[in-house]
């Protein structure tokens, strides 16, 4: 059943309530609740949460119910109406792009590659790093290093940013070796800075860290730039779409995630802004 932008009808309790009101000129149905469907990527989702809360905290009378299950499942309901806005972790594919579809950038991710200032390495490729990640390789010999070993310093499997690192470097799949766990960014600095074959990976608002180097990925330096333009490897874009005619409730959501709030919450969560 198409519930896209459909309000849900007030009920009554039962017989006693119905007399009541029949009784009472003052008895009034409550206001018609607007319903906002959101999903699509998993790992936006994630991001995507606290601008869902501070939305729906300005709109008490709207039921917005934000859910995962992949990209491409999104811009499939959304062309169905099963949903209001798909948000997206990619760029559309040719297949998916059509005139009635309507992708906004709200923000990017990039992932920073670090390393003690020691270590002489101060570029790797993108298949160089996916060795390194998966496991391939481990010694630093085998990508222009010293003769060690190389120490994966990783994040938990609920982290936001691992799940942009692992979507990156590695399409999503896990590394096929341990390593070692480091919670927060500060964990991650402290494990870095006391094994000087380790490597790791921030977000671009801790690259730069006294103490680690930012490795080049292809030859390219991670700055804003780049990630704007989109020629850092390691950068990701978030859209949310919308297709045909959009509610009121979908298109003031999508202005709300454009506005200096909106931006500043996804700030907040390791994103680049794009306004």
């Amino acid at each position: 059943m198409n519930v896209r932008g459909r309000s849900f009808a007030s009920r009554l309790a039962g017989p006693g309530a119905l007399a009541l009101c029949l009784l009472s000129a003052s008895c009034k149905a409550p206001a018609p609740q607007e319903t906002l469907l959101i999903a699509g990527s998993s790992a936006m989702k994630l991001y995507m949460a606290p601008v869902v809360d501070a939305f729906a905290a300005k709109n008490p009378r709207a039921s917005i119910v934000c859910e995962e299950g992949g990209a491409a499942a999104g811009v499939i309901a959304l062309k169905r109406e099963a949903i209001d806005i798909a948000m997206i972790s990619r760029d559309v594919t040719a297949e998916e792009d059509e005139d009635a579809l309507r992708d906004f950038l709200v923000a990017r991710d990039g992932v920073a590659i670090v390393v003690p200032n020691a270590n002489p390495i101060s570029n790797l490729t993108l298949k160089q790093l996916a060795d390194v990640a998966s496991g391939a390789v481990t010694s630093w010999k085998a990508v222009g290093g010293p003769d060690a070993p190389i120490a994966l310093v990783d994040r938990p499997k609920t982290s936001e940013l691992r799940k942009s690192f692992m979507d990156l470097v590695l399409q999503g799949e896990e590394p096929a070796h341990a390593a070692t766990i480091a919670k927060g960014n500060d964990e991650m600095v402290a494990a870095l800075g006391t094994n000087p074959n380790a490597i790791g990976y921030v977000s671009y608002h801790h690259a730069g860290t006294a103490g680690l180097k930012t490795l080049t990925i292809s030859g390219v330096e991670m700055n804003r730039g780049t990630m704007l333009s989109g020629r850092y490897p390691l950068t990701r874009s978030f859209y949310l779409a919308e297709y045909m005619t959009p509610t009121p409730l979908a298109e003031s959501f999508i202005s709300f995630a454009l506005s200096k709030e909106g931006q500043s919450l996804l700030v907040g969560k390791g994103l680049l802004a794009v306004y």
